[in-house]
């Protein structure tokens, strides 16, 4: 009975120790000291295209302070602490309508939905040249938000000011990824105006580098998935309590049987 219970003790601390992570299972990008000097392996950003109820920023900026205050929804003196929240955001913003269209004070409406927001901004500009000189334009995405949820220290809905986003840049939002999230499946969902595309992608290697989900695009998820010993760690502290049991029996079974 003792080398039962001995031999079941051996083999708990055997699947014990298998299931412990690995310097492997959580560095990034182990390869890529492989790529040879001077091999450009970078995936370019993907071009977003404006899509209805995206917010717009629209400044048209002139030398006459009047026109300024006239064209713009919000006064340019005092634009210091504008779009802090998401009030500031549906008050102040451009909403794109169902129909694609902004509709700028003085200006009219214009058509941007699927315009990227350079483009956007070039046809704002021309539909202002028609009645205002020597105007300068500004348009950017003030909607550009992703979500980080699975295994990151802190699974959120973030918002990016930046003109791109990296998924490595996005988890590191998040809190990077905790110890039982797996870093060789990680799931993009990128939701498009006619679909939503997937894509699997493993941070462990330099193919990562010219994914095309390297760079993220608006409204897209990261879901970092659970390695799969997970419940088994949880599970631990109940184990080692059980092994202790069985040490303890053993050991009081070995003194009786002298």
């Amino acid at each position: 009975m003792i080398k039962n219970l001995t031999g079941y003790f051996i083999l708990a601390l055997i699947i014990i120790f298998s299931s412990c992570t690995t310097h492997k299972q959580i560095t990034y990008l182990q390869n890529v000291d492989s790529i040879p000097s001077g091999t450009v392996y970078y995936k370019q950003p993907l071009e977003y295209y404006i899509q209805n109820e995206d917010i717009l920023y629209i400044r048209v900026m002139t030398l006459n302070e009047d026109v300024n205050e006239m064209i713009n929804t919000f006064s340019t003196r005092y634009s210091q602490n504008l779009f802090q929240n998401e009030i500031s955001l549906f008050l102040y913003g451009y909403s794109v309508s169902d129909s694609g269209y902004v509709d700028v004070p003085s200006i009219g409406e214009v058509k941007v939905i699927g315009l990227t927001v350079e483009e956007a901004k070039e046809v704002i500009k021309q539909k202002v040249d028609e009645s205002i000189r020597n105007a300068t334009v500004i348009v950017k995405l003030l909607s550009y938000k992703f979500s980080v949820l699975g295994e990151v220290h802190k699974p959120d809905v973030y918002k990016n000011y930046n003109n791109q986003l990296t998924i490595l840049e996005a988890i590191s939002i998040a809190g990077d990824i905790t110890d039982y999230g797996n870093r060789h499946r990680v799931l993009v969902i990128r939701p498009t105006k006619t679909e939503t595309k997937t894509f699997r992608v493993d941070l462990t290697d330099k193919s990562l580098l010219s994914s095309e989900a390297f760079f993220l695009l608006p409204n897209d998820m990261v879901y970092v998935e659970p390695i799969k010993s997970k419940t088994f760690r949880i599970n631990i502290p109940t184990m080692a309590l059980v092994l202790t049991t069985i040490s303890t029996l053993i050991l009081v079974l070995s003194f009786v049987s002298k």
